[in-house]
Order: C-alpha cells, then structure tokens, then sequence
C-alpha cells in the first residue's frame, strides 16, 4: 500500500482548520497544520508536505509572505490558496508568487478533495513526463516534441510551451494574465493580445477546423481552456 499523501493545512480560522483536519484523513490523506505564518513555514521545511492549502488572512506573516517564502527557499511543493478575498488582483498575485491554485471560500468540501486529487496527479505527471494525445497528436513532455501521424509538428519554443501548459491542465480555464505569468513569465512586459495572437497560431497548426476549435477552446470573458 502506497503512503498517504500528507497535507498541511495553513488555516487560522478554527472552525475551518479543525473541519479540514476531520475530512482530510477521511478521503485518504495526513493532515498536518498550522494556524499563523511563521508556523506554516517552520512545518512545512520541517515536515516536507505534497501539498499546502494555504490562507491569505494569516496573523504575523500573511499567505502571501508564506507562498514567496516557500518558493524562495525552492520548494516545489504544490500550493492551493484558499481565501475569502474576491479581489481578481489577489488571485494574480497568488498565481504570480508561485501558487498551483486559488480557491475562493466559501467553497464545498468535495470540490477543495477533487482540486487537491487533480493537483496531486498533475504533479506525479509532471515527475514522470507524460505522453498528451489528443485528435491524432501526440504531445510528448519528455521529449518536448508535438507529433501529427508520426510526423514532427514544428513549433517555435513559446508556441510549445503554451501548448503543453494548458495540455496539461485540461479542462481548466486560464485567464489571459494568468497564462502570460506562468508560459511568458511575471517579468514580460507584453499585452494580453500576445496570448490571443499565439492561441491563433497554435489552433493553425492544431485544429482541423480554426473557426471551431476543438482543443483549445476560448471561455466566454474568461480566457482559454484545452481539452482532449
């Protein structure tokens, strides 16, 4: 039997933090937590976690401070932001701090185990580079190549990386900003049309019909999202 995968939940609101402690452990996880800033980062050195779900509003340092902490000391592990904040700036900002997901409270116990279950099978993916097939491509992450029939499609290195970015997050929508933060980077000082002229591009070289994208599909005043 394989060991459970161990969550640190970063929570000062008790009532949420001690439900989260209860229902973790029932869907097949260990839950370790933290109820402050400085604790939060502290265990999670010390205790190694596969993944944090992390508030904003934390006493002494906030979430924020934690996320960039975590990621300057070059921890990888997946971080799911949960806050009661609505504000689009404290999603980006969350996103732009190194975090894997944002969640907004109030939110339902089975959605947060479902998000948490897909960013664990994202990351195990991402340890083993995986091989994407969709209509007849074949996206292969190891490699870095994107094949048609057994024939190269060439791509320049940002349309590759876009393509495989949202491939391996499917079903998932990206706004504009976001998908220029994590395939551009936080320092690129480009538009937001960049996104839409290299999702123009790709869907040249990827969909059988342009017009009617079949993969990566626009979301009405959100952005874009890629399905198989």
């Amino acid at each position: 039997m394989s060991p459970r995968k161990k969550i640190l939940v970063v929570e000062d609101h008790l009532p949420l933090r001690t439900a989260l402690e209860i229902t973790l452990p029932d869907h097949g996880f260990a839950v370790v937590s933290a109820g402050d800033g400085q604790s939060a980062v502290q265990l999670a050195l010390a205790e190694q976690p596969d993944l944090v779900l992390l508030d904003i509003m934390l006493p002494g340092r906030s979430g924020f401070e934690v996320c960039q902490e975590l990621r300057r000391r070059n921890s990888g592990v997946p971080i799911i932001v949960l806050t009661a904040k609505t504000a689009d700036e404290d999603e980006l900002l969350s996103f732009q701090l190194g975090a894997d997901d944002f969640v907004r409270k109030p939110f339902k116990m089975e959605a947060l185990v479902a998000r948490i279950k897909a960013l664990l099978l994202r990351v195990t993916l991402k340890d083993s580079p995986p091989r994407i097939v969709f209509g007849s491509f074949v996206l292969d992450v190891a490699a870095r190549t994107l094949c048609a029939d057994s024939r190269r499609v060439d791509l320049t290195p940002r349309e590759y990386a876009l393509l495989e970015f949202l491939a391996l997050h499917p079903g998932q929508a990206f706004t504009r900003a976001q998908l220029l933060d994590r395939v551009w980077g936080p320092d690129y000082e480009g538009t937001e049309r960049t996104v839409d002229r290299f999702v123009t591009t790709l869907r040249q070289r990827i969909e059988r019909d342009p017009r009617n994208p079949q993969h990566i599909l626009t979301v009405r005043t959100h952005g874009y999202e890629f399905a198989r």
